[in-house]
């Protein structure tokens, strides 16, 4: 396991909840309906601020630390641990989002088909998906690759370095990330290596498309979709609304 997975401080340390994200999804909430289910909620960050603006979240995790974390600080929530591609939860949803590239563990098309076969069984008949994922155009398009990215935070009133090597795999179409901590200069450990697979927009479309779901809008951001289309993030939105019963 990676240090991050097993330490849920340090989760909420490095990953601070963006606005822009919540803004998103509370506005989708707005339009479509107030039962929300987080997949791949972590420390139920961002089902704490959906509820506290009204929407009626609830989180899963196959992570049974971060579900701990996440009943701890958000006392009213429901959260669950399951596997995104295997969970059951004998209720149904208005919208259902993976974000913070969650979706991006499904390296195969074997898993990426198994989770948007689940994901349906789970929303209400007019209920909407949305994926965020790592771009894959801003990987391999015009930006320079870097093998290797440091970020240095402070962690418990303590200096901290997250040193994070990147590996491609263009024929899995795949990112390795390995990361390094240190803890007030001193070398903490290094992580087993991470993968994830990149999508390429059309290609996300299609995997949804054949999963079933339609009117698939696609975003490079959560501002919407650049003239370029290189934004770091994929999103996809994609709804249930014309899908056979």
């Amino acid at each position: 396991m990676t240090l991050l997975s097993e330490d849920p401080q340090l989760w909420d340390t490095v990953f601070v909840e963006q606005p822009a994200r919540g803004q998103f999804i509370r506005r989708l909430a707005r339009r479509v309906g107030l039962r929300i289910l987080d997949v791949g909620c972590a420390t139920g960050s961002l089902c704490r601020l959906l509820r506290q603006s009204g929407a009626h979240p609830v989180g899963v995790d196959i992570n049974s630390k971060f579900i701990a974390a996440a009943r701890s600080k958000d006392p009213g929530g429901e959260y669950f641990v399951g596997d995104m591609k295997s969970f059951r939860l004998r209720r149904r949803f208005d919208v259902l989002v993976c974000l913070g590239t969650t979706f991006s563990y499904n390296c195969t098309n074997a898993e990426v088909h198994i989770c948007l076969r689940n994901f349906p069984a789970h929303l209400t008949r007019e209920g909407c998906v949305v994926l965020d994922v790592l771009n894959a155009i801003t990987l391999t398009g015009p930006r320079p690759f870097r093998r290797t990215t440091r970020h240095d935070f402070v962690h418990n009133g303590r200096r901290a370095t997250a040193t994070i090597e990147h590996h491609m795999n263009l024929k899995r179409q795949s990112l390795t990330e390995q990361v390094s901590w240190k803890m007030a200069g001193r070398r903490l450990r290094r992580d087993p290596p991470e993968e994830l697979r990149l999508f390429f927009p059309q290609e996300l479309a299609f995997h949804l498309e054949m999963a079933g779901f339609s009117e698939v809008k696609l975003m490079d951001g959560y501002a919407g979709a650049s003239a370029t289309f290189a934004g770091r993030r994929l999103l996809a939105v994609a709804s249930l609304a014309h899908r056979k019963p």
